[in-house]
């Protein structure tokens, strides 16, 4: 195992006073840099050779960069990277900044590992060396071909032979096309399946965040495509004519698969539906405000919270939510509303956390309320998605189709995609995604983490970490910032142009026993 490597990373975060939970002898939970002491977001493992690592909030560049690691430092031997040695005598040379050469027998034709296949069934089939190296890290057997995706016809795979293949695939276009051709080149010699990692790239990423090889995710294959008059097409195959002729068939299906793959998911969510209405059919709207909150929530408003760590935005959201769902103002106990229905889907905390954290104001809402947020309110907790895949939007959509909710409180922002979104690309989807829960009529509590930088009077600015184009999404964009002279208290501050007028408290106190979690001041 990278066991230099995995001490030396362990080391640099206790030298930055940052807090390390161990999983065995090697794996670890640690304290993001700038995150509170309860944070346990960067995934650390060790394996053969280097150690992986991986953040669940901040770039895990710049958490390497916070703790004075670079790439290097994350390998057993920092200058010189790793060698994979296959059994037929062809050496792999990656050096820490991923660049790649061979020695030895370089036209040889054992995949990777084959020697420790055994009777191991099932054997794991990856991409690449390091992936390999990762899943043997969690006790799998696992082999790959030399040279990268799209190589594999050129090695023996009568080692797989009679036995269950599962096939982890890269998530991009070459990684689908290495995947599917696997598959195919084993079709009627193995039973072979393909997975996808639940977040980043590929295996190694997969175990780097901490995740089992149960919670790989299955690749579904797109839906055939159907004619224009919506009839599928013949699905006989044609009787085989020779082996050249099966293999060329096989690539051009192969990048059919892949060109569906790429329009599935460039078509996150059906074209838009143009409705034009002349000048005078728009004046005559009734201008009514469809009110869930008086003052604060209308039907279809998206509000995203942020503040520093343990600020107490999850307490704000709940209470939101949970006060709506009861009928009752969430900042004025004596004022009853229409009770709302409500969907949380809570991508961060556990199940026993909100049991924990929500039963207080639950019993408030109820005390004040007319109506029972325990049935109006339903919980989705500790699962983490990634709305840049359809599978999951797709999850979202069936949910919001059968509770009928009136609020969505959905987020942490971080834990709805599989990495950090740094650009208006990054959050392109994501944004998609998102529009197209609102346009099931609900209105939108989410939750964010601000930034690190300063704003130009010395304080943390509360803006959303990352693109651009978060900043633009919603109509109301507060954040929550702790009173120095009194840390019982915050300032409810605006980080972005209301886009209508709204009545939300200008600060705000945690509220003493048998009041709200937090009241206005």
């Amino acid at each position: 195992m990278g066991r230099v490597s995995f001490d030396r990373v362990i080391d640099a975060f206790h030298s930055k006073g940052l807090q390390v939970s161990m999983r065995g002898s090697d794996a670890a939970d640690a304290q993001a840099p700038g995150h509170s002491a309860k944070d346990r977001s960067v995934s650390i493992k060790s394996m053969e050779g280097q150690t992986l690592i991986w953040s669940h909030s901040d770039p895990t560049a710049d958490v390497l960069a916070e703790l004075g690691l670079t790439m290097p430092d994350l390998f057993d031997e920092p200058r010189k990277g790793v060698e994979y040695k296959y059994r037929d005598g062809r050496v792999v040379h990656r050096s820490p900044l991923k660049q790649f050469r061979q020695s030895g027998n370089t036209k040889g034709v054992d995949l990777y590992r084959v020697e420790r296949v055994g009777n191991a069934d099932p054997v794991w089939f990856t991409e690449g060396e390091k992936d390999v190296h990762a899943l043997e890290s969690i006790g799998l057997i696992a082999v790959c071909a030399a040279m990268g995706a799209g190589k594999v016809g050129m090695f023996d795979l009568t080692p797989l032979h009679g036995r269950r293949v599962i096939v982890v695939r890269d998530m991009d276009e070459p990684g689908l096309k290495h995947a599917l051709l696997v598959r195919d080149l084993l079709q009627g010699k193995a039973a072979v399946s393909i997975v996808e990692p639940r977040v980043g790239k590929d295996a190694a990423d997969h175990i780097a965040a901490g995740h089992a090889w149960q919670q790989f995710r299955e690749y579904v294959p797109p839906a055939p495509e159907t004619d224009p008059d919506g009839d599928p097409g013949p699905d006989e195959e044609p009787p085989p004519i020779d082996a050249m002729f099966e293999e060329q068939v096989a690539y051009e299906l192969m990048r059919l698969d892949v060109k569906d793959e790429v329009r599935r998911r460039r078509s996150a969510v059906g074209a838009a539906v143009l409705r034009p209405m002349t000048l005078t059919e728009v004046l005559a709207v009734e201008d009514t405000q469809d009110w869930l909150v008086p003052g604060l929530l209308e039907r279809r408003d998206r509000l995203v919270l942020t503040g520093s760590e343990g600020s107490g935005k999850s307490y704000f959201t709940r209470q939101l939510a949970i006060a709506a769902a009861a009928g009752v103002h969430p900042f004025n106990h004596m004022q009853q509303i229409q009770p709302c229905r409500v969907l949380a889907i809570d991508a961060e905390n556990s199940v026993v956390q909100w049991s924990r954290n929500a039963r207080y104001v639950t019993r408030m809402a109820r005390t004040f309320g007319t109506a029972d947020p325990g049935e109006q309110t339903l919980v989705s907790a500790g699962v983490r998605l990634d709305l840049t895949r359809q599978a999951d939007v797709d999850q979202v959509h069936r949910l919001l189709d059968q509770h009928q909710p009136d609020v969505l409180l959905i987020g942490p922002l971080y834990k709805l995609v599989s990495q950090a979104i740094n650009s208006d690309d990054d959050a392109a989807l994501l944004i998609v995604a998102l529009d197209s829960f609102r346009e099931r009529g609900v209105a939108m509590l989410m939750e964010a983490h601000a930034g690190h930088g300063k704003s130009l009077g010395g304080e943390r600015d509360l803006r959303p970490r990352g693109s651009a184009a978060l900043l633009g999404w919603p109509e109301f964009g507060l954040g929550l910032r702790a009173l120095e002279d009194d840390p019982s208290m915050v300032a409810v501050v605006r980080w972005r142009g209301d886009r209508d007028e709204r009545n939300w408290p200008t600060h705000l106190r945690r509220g003493i026993q048998g009041e709200m979690p937090w009241m206005p001041a």
